[in-house]
């Protein structure tokens, strides 16, 4: 008994172990997965059936644009409102729309009722309350946890996210394979989200918030006011604008190689979409190893060197990715490159929370939602038309000499990052 006393003693001080040792912090991660399986169950319905109603590739891009343009836009304005509201109510207040959303859409799908007009507006107004949802997700884990073991929270966080993305379309498949019509397939499948939104609604309901902003929330300025002292803030902080713009080019350079898989697997590899999964599941079993290397690192002091160092090495492994002709090199490519930039996206976030003031949170981690939603698809586009006039080689190496520019920059101004952003807020 005394020998699982001291390993269960020694994993609640030591990695991931440090942030799961505080109950409320333990149930928003949980219930957050599940909640999370579920967005991704939809997500692959939602797929289903706007090819079932339109059968074209362009009204797939375009429902998923519509909604993830509606949450970039909403999430600034978002971002201020959740600095100057109780923060854990606003949280709850999303999950009941969630819910009713989910709902509405399982509910029009299982009576026939459902119309592409319909669906688009639906998925514009889940946008909305995702951009509500982001800036409040964001910042609730330093609320929940002491800054030393935020950088814990915020690894088990990103390794449960990238889990749900392997488990949600799996059950999905369950309610494909379960039902015979495609409005029930379909209808369920969604309507089961919309019970992952409850269940995260009753653990909202059992924590409570170590909410340093309620003391420091303003109270007399009027919303406009506050939002502009948010970017006043963000553009004042010259680490954190530095910061932000490292991270943004990161998103539209090094991350979007993998929106691109589909026609990587079938032009270079001749593979077709068995190669697409290999190449899909690879990136996101590093990216899984990046998110559990962030839980697992403690310390802040010391994340800008390692972060630079991995940055690096992901411009290297993605110049030999360019050149790289041989499938299964190219698999192990795809799993090294989700690790090198998973580690300091989510790292980042480790940083930027650390650093900034607990009633600006808010605001800078809107705008870091509109960075990280925002330069992911942006940077796929801007790719996947440098691909189509030069080539994927040539396009991959010029994003690529882009970054290396933007890597240099920041790299001279490697202590100032350092002085602002690994240390305590003022």
């Amino acid at each position: 008994m005394s020998r699982l006393s001291n390993l269960l003693a020694f994993l609640s001080t030591h990695g991931m172990g440090r942030a799961l040792r505080h109950r409320d912090y333990t149930l928003y991660a949980i219930f957050g997965w599940f909640s999370n399986i579920g967005l991704w169950v939809q997500r692959v319905a939602v797929q289903g059936l706007t090819w079932s109603l339109t059968e074209s590739y362009a009204w797939l891009g375009a429902v998923a644009f519509a909604e993830g343009l509606v949450t970039v836009f909403v999430m600034p304005l978002a971002g201020t409102y959740a600095d100057r509201v109780d923060r854990l109510w606003l949280a709850k207040l999303t999950q009941v729309g969630s819910m009713i959303v989910a709902g509405m859409l399982a509910v029009l799908i299982l009576t026939d009722q459902i119309t592409l007009p319909i669906l688009i507006a639906l998925m514009m107004l889940s946008g909305v309350v995702e951009g509500f949802w982001t800036p409040v997700r964001l910042g609730m884990a330093p609320n929940l946890v002491p800054r030393e073991d935020l950088s814990a929270a915020l690894g088990i966080s990103a390794t449960l996210f990238n889990v749900a993305q392997f488990v949600g379309p799996m059950v999905a498949a369950l309610f494909f394979t379960a039902f015979a019509l495609p409005k029930e397939q379909y209808g369920y499948a969604i309507a089961f989200n919309s019970l992952t939104f409850l269940s995260y609604l009753v653990a909202l309901s059992l924590i409570k918030l170590n909410d340093e902003t309620l003391e420091n929330r303003s109270r007399g300025g009027s919303f406009f006011e506050d939002f502009w002292q948010g970017l006043s803030y963000i553009a004042g902080t010259k680490g954190l604008r530095t910061y932000l713009f490292l991270m943004l080019m990161a998103a539209l350079c090094m991350r979007p190689f993998r929106e691109l898989f589909a026609g990587i697997s079938e032009d270079i590899f001749n593979r077709g979409v068995d190669g697409l999964t290999i190449l899909t599941t690879a990136t996101g079993i590093g990216a899984v190893l990046g998110s559990l290397a962030v839980a697992n690192f403690s310390k802040v002091n010391g994340a800008i060197k390692i972060m630079i160092v991995f940055l690096a090495a992901d411009i290297l492994l993605q110049i030999w990715f360019a050149y790289n002709k041989d499938f299964w090199i190219a698999v192990g490519l795809a799993a090294a490159m989700g690790f090198a930039i998973t580690y300091p996206s989510i790292n980042g976030q480790v940083l930027i929370q650390s650093a900034i003031r607990g009633e600006m949170r808010g605001r800078v981690m809107g705008l870091w939602g509109i960075v990280m939603r925002g330069g992911l698809p942006t940077g796929a586009i801007i790719l996947g038309a440098l691909s189509s006039l030069a080539g994927f080689q040539d396009a991959l190496l010029i994003v690529t000499a882009v970054f290396i520019a933007v890597l240099i920059y920041v790299t001279t101004r490697r202590q100032l990052l350092v002085t602002l952003l690994e240390k305590p807020p003022k």
